[in-house]
């Protein structure tokens, strides 16, 4: 996709991302991180619209604590060249079990501060403390 369309700025970030698409595990290298998503290489990425759930840690400054990120497969490249092969992850939700924790990722990530409440659910985790997920897209109408 050519700058001139990319609907925002994306940032170099050469990070081992793990994902799980329908029940598998798979590592592989990310490229770069932008408000809208993340690109992944990989040798032989699923079809658009494939739903892939990562977990990251945040920076040791935040005690590289988790987060859960939901994303959806927008584009993929699947050129001759392997080193160029990948796929497009538009962000969809993101959880994790501390409030501040998503607060962060939010801010750096996608500028937003404070959080809309609107987009934000808490919900229980089975007796102990509740996790919360933030939605970063209002959900898609069918």
């Amino acid at each position: 996709m050519s700058k001139s369309k990319r609907r925002s700025e994306r940032r170099p970030m050469f990070k081992v991302c793990r994902y799980t698409i329908e029940g598998r595990d798979y590592v592989d290298l990310s490229t770069n991180i932008s408000a809208r998503g993340i690109f992944i290489k990989s040798t032989d990425p699923p079809p658009v619209g494939t739903e892939i759930s990562m977990l990251v840690k945040l920076p040791e400054e935040w005690g590289n604590l988790p987060l859960k990120i939901v994303g959806r497969v927008v584009h993929v490249n699947n050129d001759a060249d392997s080193h160029k092969r990948g796929m497009g992850i538009e962000f969809a939700s993101v959880a994790a079990d501390s409030l501040p924790i998503i607060e962060y990722f939010i801010r750096e990530i996608f500028g937003e501060s404070p959080l809309s409440q609107s987009r934000l659910a808490q919900e229980p985790k089975g007796g102990q403390a509740s996790s919360y997920r933030y939605q970063v897209r209002p959900p898609e109408k069918p």
